[in-house]
């Protein structure tokens, strides 16, 4: 079989079934049923563009010629109307009285001067590669007609662009990558190698060109992210293996060739179907989990807005009571109310940490940036804590670095929030011995160290110790009210300034060591 046809079987098949997979998604969707017509004029000039090549009488050649710029000016135009139904989501205005008239007028007398005169076409060589035309007095109007067409399209794209956000600037992005890679290709085969040579023998590969644009549009149409690439490539894939699987069957030698390219054929469809299910379902399970795992999130992010105002409340009118606000208060009762207090405290904590999750999750929490000295962060927030060591006969030392650190930008709080935890978390599951801070600067990297000589990590727990609700052995033995949230989000708060979190233990009862690293120079990243 000659190459150029199985190439424009190969072409055609996956323009159409890009296609039909696309207006099969939602057959009454406009932006779909544009789509599909204009994969139809794609295809029906890609048809043209092989029978204007074909050895045949010159007169017949020259009307097959013709054709192809005819179904070149429905491709362009079905193009611009494409591009402008994509982006208003409706139908475009020129397809509505008067416009349509003006518009379909124009279109007709183009095609008609095309067909039927000399005018644009004026005749045709003939080579061993098939077909040249030799432009008319007016060929100019269809070149001109091309360029309106690309610029009227990607003009409109590009201002919509500017006004997208989310998903929609998702799915512009996709469409100028396969505008962009069509470009390239149909502008050096069809423009710029015929102005070198005079002659255009690879403009008959224009439509593979095409096919780069129309699969990225099909792409942006059906899904935007990651999991809609591989559905489509899974799908085309198995469908052009099913296609040279097919044209084995017709070109083998022998009908015992026949035969068993058959049944291969036939065991690959299955295995395909089979194939695409499997992704299928996959993909749907991704996705369900993603809209649980979203919906989980804003329900404890309303929850907890909702819980945070009761409890700032019962933490106000708690302390005044206890301050003697409302009277004097025995001993015992008193006692009694400060155990409430510290347990309204530690709840005000776990709803604040509950908010912090559900925010990074929905990609709702954002840095305020500042340029802080992290030695007196540090400094401040040893002061803090210090007082708890003491109550554990714990030593808390600093080693401060013997030249001055240059100021880094970070949000102030949630790396203040950070170092805390790890500190706290260290005075919990140390019994004897200390904590050490140190730091230092390496390879434009801020280094903060916290190493304890308490009850260490395993390998195991070192792997799961910084996701959410992940809590080591120490954790329940030491510490019983906590959730396993902390170092999730020090992890969170740290990777949104670019830096790295990590912990490292010679094993159980050897004491661990906590590693924050942060980018001394840094351009911050909202999440």
């Amino acid at each position: 079989m000659d190459f150029y046809i199985f190439f424009l079987v190969v072409i055609n098949f996956i323009n159409f079934f890009l296609g039909f997979l696309v207006w099969q998604k939602d057959k009454k969707n406009i932006i779909n049923k544009s789509f599909w017509i204009f994969i139809c004029c794609v295809i029906l000039w890609t048809i043209s563009l092989y029978i204007s090549d074909l050895p045949l009488q010159a007169s017949h050649a020259l009307f097959w010629n013709k054709l192809t710029l005819t179904s070149g000016l429905l491709f362009a135009s079905s193009f611009v109307y494409f591009c402008f139904v994509f982006v208003q989501k409706k139908r475009f205005i020129i397809l509505k009285p008067p416009f349509s008239f003006i518009t379909l007028s124009l279109l007709f007398f183009l095609i008609s001067i095309t067909l039927f005169t000399n005018l644009i076409v004026a005749r045709i060589e003939f080579f061993e590669w098939g077909t040249n035309i030799i432009p008319g007095k007016l060929y100019f109007l269809v070149g001109g007609f091309y360029l309106l067409a690309a610029i009227l399209g990607l003009g409109n794209l590009i201002l919509k662009y500017k006004k997208s956000t989310g998903v929609e600037k998702n799915q512009i992005q996709y469409l100028f990558l396969g505008f962009l890679l069509a470009s390239i290709g149909i502008l050096t085969t069809n423009l710029i190698q015929p102005a070198i040579t005079g002659t255009n023998p690879y403009a008959k590969y224009g439509p593979f060109f095409v096919t780069f644009f129309i699969f990225f549009t099909a792409l942006a149409i059906t899904r935007y992210h990651l999991f809609g690439i591989e559905v489509i490539l899974t799908e085309v894939l198995v469908g052009v293996i099913g296609i040279l699987l097919l044209i084995q069957i017709f070109v083998a030698p022998t009908i015992t060739w026949k035969i068993v390219n058959g049944i291969i054929f036939l065991l690959f469809c299955i295995f395909g179907y089979l194939l695409i299910r499997g992704v299928f379902r996959e993909i749907r399970r991704r996705e369900e989990l993603e809209r649980i795992s979203r919906a989980k999130s804003e329900f404890i992010s309303i929850t907890s807005h909702q819980l945070r105002t009761p409890l700032t409340a019962i933490k106000g009118y708690l302390s005044m009571v206890l301050e003697g606000s409302y009277g004097e208060i025995s001993e015992r009762v008193k006692k009694v109310l400060e155990k409430v207090y510290q347990s309204n405290e530690r709840l005000i904590k776990l709803v604040n940490s509950f908010l912090n999750v559900s925010k990074i999750e929905l990609g709702r929490e954002e840095l305020k940036l500042e340029e802080v000295s992290i030695e007196d962060l540090i400094s401040e927030t040893i002061s803090e804590i210090e007082i708890e060591t003491k109550k554990k006969n714990l030593y808390l030392n600093f080693e401060k670095p013997k030249i001055s650190l240059p100021k880094i930008l970070i949000d102030r709080g949630r790396i203040k929030e950070v170092i805390l935890n790890l500190i706290d978390n260290a005075i919990k599951y140390t019994q004897e011995g200390g904590i050490t801070v140190k730091l230092k600067t390496q390879n434009s990297k801020l280094k903060i160290i916290i190493s304890d000589t308490g009850e260490g990590l395993t390998k195991e727990e070192i792997s799961k110790l910084f996701e959410s609700f992940s809590r080591g052995t120490a954790g329940t033995k030491f510490w019983t009210e906590g959730v396993g949230l902390g170092l999730y989000l020090a992890r969170k708060f740290v990777e949104m300034h670019k830096g790295k979190i990590w912990a490292e233990s010679e094993g159980k009862g050897k004491g661990s060591t906590f590693y924050i690293e942060l980018p001394i120079k840094q351009v911050i990243i909202k999440k």
